[in-house]
């Protein structure tokens, strides 16, 4: 049975020297190695589409297109290094910064809900050690900052069990950042607001509760829809009209004639789109799955693949085996970190999964702590011989 077990050290959310320093030096080791073999990466891949935005904002005063205020932290963080004549190694060094913040935050968050160091310290040895995803802090575009703010996030949303001043100020604060650093940033509103709703306005009238869900999922639903609408290289009907699967690589070499809406970039259009190609929909969908979950990509070289499978899919097993304990101890943030993972999917649905796993990489930290009870299952068990 899956159990709670008690923690050694007197502060819950304090993590004993010895672990401290081991992790510190994992971290410095893998940013150092990640550094030292890929160099500040912003030549190539996307960081030029972003410097290029920046150094539009700077000459003109605005962005190109109403898109990428979707990413406007990337953007106006290399706008002000372009603009004070600082190097990219400054944002190289903003962006490192984060990312030792989200660790110590993830720690944190582990520790407050297990009470068990020795599991704190394997979940976030296993989030040090996910190359996939900290390779992204050597490249200046979103995907780092992102990672981190949403660990970050998490954690002041997931230790918030009563009325806090502080953390209801910056939980709004750092959740409106996130939303203006990705545009996935935005699914991250319902699962915020699920977990207030269940936590805090669990005690009210069945109406009352029925009047504030509707108006936030309207609020939610406007917002999504202009995000969708906002323009430039965002085509949500393109993935379905050519088959594409991993973004950027179609899936047929000419365009299906599929049935869609006068206006498609919205939320409507993608309705319409799934009730009128219900079938396709379906295939594309359950292929997406896959190899969103599956991570597998056959231009990887076998022994990529499957270091990355064992890595991940371990992460499955403790993830699945722990689903008891949280609807059992922790039900409200089970919600939250299963319908942050499950937006993430149906977005990917959608439209299409990332050439390098980038979206699932987002919420990867999340599947590491819901198995994080069987971690500490297995620990307990070990350690009673």
């Amino acid at each position: 049975m899956l159990i709670r077990n008690q923690l050694s050290s007197k502060n819950p959310t304090a993590l004993r020297k010895g672990y401290a320093v081991v992790l510190g030096v994992v971290w410095a080791l893998m940013n150092g190695c990640l550094l030292k073999t890929f160099g500040i990466v912003s030549v190539v891949g996307e960081p030029p589409k972003y410097i290029l935005e920046a150094e539009t904002l700077i000459r003109t005063g605005h962005l190109s297109s109403a898109n990428y205020w979707l990413y406007f932290t990337q953007i106006a963080l290399l706008a002000g290094a372009i603009k004070l004549k600082l190097s990219f190694g400054f944002v190289f060094l903003i962006q490192l910064l984060f990312n030792g913040l989200a660790a110590v935050c993830f720690c944190k968050t582990l520790l407050y809900l297990f009470r068990h160091e020795k599991v704190a310290f394997i979940g976030t040895m296993m989030l040090l050690l996910n190359y996939p995803y900290q390779q992204f802090n050597v490249y200046l575009q979103t995907e780092s900052l992102f990672y981190s703010l949403t660990l970050i996030l998490s954690y002041f949303v997931l230790t918030l069990e009563k009325p806090d001043s502080k953390k209801l100020l910056l939980i709004p604060a750092i959740l409106g950042i996130v939303c203006i650093t990705r545009p996935t940033g935005l699914l991250f509103i319902p699962p915020v607001f699920l977990y207030f709703f269940f936590v805090f306005l669990k005690r009210l009238s069945p109406l009352k509760k029925v009047g504030i869900l509707t108006a936030m999922a309207a609020v939610f639903f406007f917002f999504l829809n202009k995000a969708l609408a906002s323009g430039g290289e965002l085509d949500f009907m393109l993935p379905f009209q050519n088959e594409t699967i991993i973004c950027g690589v179609p899936g047929l070499p000419g365009l299906l004639p599929i049935k869609t809406a006068a206006h498609p970039n919205s939320i409507y259009g993608l309705f319409y789109y799934i009730t009128q190609n219900f079938s396709q929909f379906v295939r594309l969908a359950s292929l997406k799955t896959l190899v969103f979950f599956g991570l597998y990509r056959n231009y990887y070289s076998t022994i990529h693949n499957i270091c990355l499978m064992t890595f991940f899919y371990f992460q499955y097993v403790f993830a699945l085996a722990a689903i008891p304990f949280w609807l059992k101890n922790q039900p409200y943030k089970l919600l939250y970190l299963l319908s942050a993972i499950l937006l993430v999917w149906i977005t990917i649905m959608l439209s299409c999964d990332d050439w390098h796993n980038r979206f699932y990489l987002s919420i990867s930290p999340f599947i590491i702590i819901l198995g994080t009870p069987t971690i500490s299952a297995i620990t307990k068990k070990t350690a009673n011989g």
